[in-house]
């Protein structure tokens, strides 16, 4: 299930997981919060030690009829809203992750209560509070898409993955010079490369069966209508921790990198199941599982002669 103020970044769930620890003093099991955040519970625990890197042992953590739970310690120190400066000063460095992929609309209504429960928090840390509106980590890109005219067709497809409505998409692709419209399932938003995109199901026209799973690209759709039919499958398309969007089942490739190239590839996470084989001459080999070979092909080809697909 999908959350209506979910986009799908590591940011955005970090974020959401660590307010929903904290407004809510209780145990939140780890199936729970992965349904929450739409992820899987690898992704929970991901995220759980990142927190727990922060607030230390004020997370607890226990197993309750073989159920693992989280829950923020509730400490005599904290004030009335459970919150101290380094944790909200956490949040403001959260949404700074998150703010590249989030609509102008969102950012601004997290960024304004973030300053609301710095003015809130009656603590006198809380004089530092310009401290926790200052940008903390900043973004250098290429180019960037500006997703505030797009809100609403966000809203509209989250709202029908939650209610699992079908809508009417009229969408125009890169090469097609008019839109088409499609009956389409959402199943969820994914952010990749500075873009969004929404992945689900085409649906039968009239019927709530599915069709091929498919992908568009948030800023090539025209318009979302949300129709009065549901579909009652999962539209979610799980290839979590694989290169690329899924197009086809996965295959494994093993690609060659010279010596220039080696501390960038070596520096980041492909694929989950990556493995790196170091060479003599200072390159590597890499070694990933894939949903998208034309996309995996276009990534070696951009490195030129520096990567041979082997």
């Amino acid at each position: 299930m999908v959350n209506k103020n979910s986009l799908d970044s590591h940011g955005t769930k970090l974020l959401r997981l660590f307010q929903k620890l904290m407004l809510e003093g209780r145990r939140h099991y780890q199936s729970d919060l992965a349904e929450y955040l739409d992820c899987s519970p690898q992704t929970v625990m991901r995220l759980i030690g990142e927190i727990e890197g922060t607030v230390g042992t004020g997370l607890e953590i226990g197993t309750e009829n073989r159920r693992r739970y989280y829950q923020l310690k509730s400490l005599a120190s904290r004030r009335t809203l459970g919150l101290e400066f380094e944790e909200l000063r956490y949040l403001a460095i959260c949404h700074d992750l998150a703010s590249p992929h989030l609509p102008q609309q969102i950012s601004a209504r997290v960024e304004k209560t973030i300053f609301e429960l710095s003015t809130l928090m009656a603590d006198p840390d809380y004089a530092r509070r310009n401290d926790a509106q200052q940008q903390q980590i900043g973004f250098k890109s290429k180019g960037y898409i500006d997703y505030t005219g797009h809100f609403k067709h966000i809203e509209s497809l989250i709202d029908a993955a939650q209610k699992r409505n079908i809508c009417l998409v009229d969408y125009k692709a890169n090469s097609q010079k008019e839109a088409k419209n499609y009956f389409y399932a959402p199943g969820r938003i994914i952010t990749m490369n500075g873009a969004l995109y929404v992945r689900g199901h085409k649906v039968s026209k009239g019927l709530a069966e599915k069709e091929r799973a498919t992908t568009f690209a948030i800023h090539r759709i025209q318009d979302v209508t949300q129709t009065d039919k549901t579909f009652n499958f999962d539209a979610t398309i799980d290839d979590e921790g694989s290169f690329g969007m899924s197009w086809h089942e996965p295959k494994r490739f093993r690609i060659a990198f010279d010596e220039k190239t080696a501390d960038y590839v070596r520096e980041r996470t492909w694929s989950e199941d990556q493995k790196i084989e170091d060479q003599e001459d200072g390159g590597l080999i890499l070694e990933l599982t894939t949903v998208s070979e034309r996309e995996l092909m276009a990534w070696v080809w951009s490195f030129g002669k520096l990567a041979t697909l082997l």
